[in-house]
């Protein structure tokens, strides 16, 4: 058979070829599950690096099937189908595979959930005492940082007497493997002493609890790279942030607490159940060691 007669077999199998690559089923994807939005049938997954055919790094994508929309949690590693031909992302499959690893940004807290891992900034300062203090110290423990100046006239008051009210209501389990520690916003005129009079008139125990201040620079730079804007306002007094973090014995930030959701009984309950992990974690480690 010359080329020419051959031309229209050739002809019909590309035809063919083609028509299977456009029936084609869409290459499968992998990523992790971020978050979900169940009233709006939408799930953001982070597709993982380099593979072709992902919408973008992270994507809001509908998944039209409620029951598996139902089972998606943050930390999931997924494998799954985008359907072809709608105007946004949608899920056509989805496998669950397991569980995002730590390498891979996300760690497992109490109540069988993941979250994106964050490591705590680095805290260096002085305490009440003028004794020098530095958060990697108390790796293996629990701690409860926040921000508070002592001429604060109302906000920080509060935020303090809810974290006394913590302090006092902890297991004595608890409360052994937790320290405290605030971190003034005003260093040039909180000193030691005054830190500790502060402390005292709120009722909190100095045993496990650091007011922490000393050069300027420092103190003022721990609280930007925690997040905590401050600005001087007309009357003399510093408009904030109100946030508290907690931080596990792994060196993350696994809780932060706004003044709007600061509930001392949330809080105590939460320290309870990191406590309970960090002690079982110690006690996995042939020599007991706290990390």
């Amino acid at each position: 058979m010359d080329l020419l007669s051959r031309l229209p077999v050739l002809h019909a199998v590309l035809l063919t070829a083609a028509v299977g690559l456009a029936c084609a089923e869409p290459p499968a994807l992998g990523g992790v599950v971020e978050d979900k939005v169940s009233q709006d049938g939408r799930v953001l997954i982070a597709s993982d690096p380099g593979v072709a055919g992902a919408a973008s790094e992270s994507a809001w994508m509908v998944v039209s099937d409620p029951g598996l929309l139902e089972a998606l949690v943050p930390g999931q590693r997924v494998a799954y189908r985008l359907r072809k031909g709608t105007p946004r992302p949608e899920v056509a499959s989805l496998t669950v595979l397991g569980w995002a690893t730590e390498e891979e940004g996300w760690i497992e807290v109490p109540g069988n959930r993941r979250i994106r891992a964050q490591r705590a900034a680095e805290v260096r300062l002085e305490d009440q005492d003028g004794r020098r203090v530095n958060l990697a110290d108390w790796r293996g423990g629990l701690v409860l940082l926040d921000f508070i100046y002592t001429r604060c006239p109302g906000p920080c008051p509060a935020q303090t007497h809810d974290l006394v009210s913590v302090q006092r209501g902890l297991s004595d389990f608890a409360r052994s493997r937790t320290r405290f520690a605030s971190v003034t916003l005003e260093p040039e005129v909180d000193d030691g002493p005054t830190l500790r009079a502060y402390a005292e008139a709120h009722g909190a125990d100095l045993s496990d609890w650091s007011f922490l201040g000393g050069e300027p620079e420092l103190a003022l730079a721990v609280a930007r790279n925690w997040g905590i804007g401050s600005t001087p306002e007309p009357d003399g007094s510093i408009g904030h942030t109100l946030h508290s973090f907690l931080i596990d014995d792994r060196g993350y930030v696994v809780a932060r607490y706004s003044s709007r959701d600061r509930d001392p009984e949330t809080i105590r309950a939460e320290i309870e159940d990191f406590a309970r992990v960090a002690g079982a974690r110690s006690s996995a480690r042939p020599d007991g060691s706290p990390q």
